[in-house]
């Protein structure tokens, strides 16, 4: 199953974006996921050079997997992020290939 989690960042988050070592923790934290990760990266401004929040695409079982996964990232621990909005995610089409 997979599970979309979007977060948008808090205003004060730019400092926090930043600080090095948290941004080496998240990517070491995401790599440590990558099993279950379908896709993840930041949402940036429409120039594609602002860091506005965050989308993760994880593959498991439940919401509730995502939730707790969600709940372990360094940047959201750290104040960076605002709640989370977490869906279900049918997708039709992936990689440019119609889904079953």
């Amino acid at each position: 199953m997979a599970w979309m989690i979007t977060a948008e960042d808090r205003h004060e988050s730019v400092m926090l974006r930043q600080d090095k070592a948290l941004m080496a923790r998240m990517w070491e934290w995401e790599l440590s996921l990558q099993d279950r990760i379908l896709a993840a990266g930041s949402l940036r401004t429409d120039d594609g050079a602002t860091p506005v929040g965050s989308l993760m695409i994880l593959d498991v079982a439940s919401r509730a997997e995502a939730e707790a996964i969600w709940a372990t990232d360094p940047a959201t621990l750290a104040g960076m992020r605002q709640p989370p909005v977490i869906r279900f995610w049918n997708p039709a089409i992936l990689q440019g290939e119609v889904q079953p």
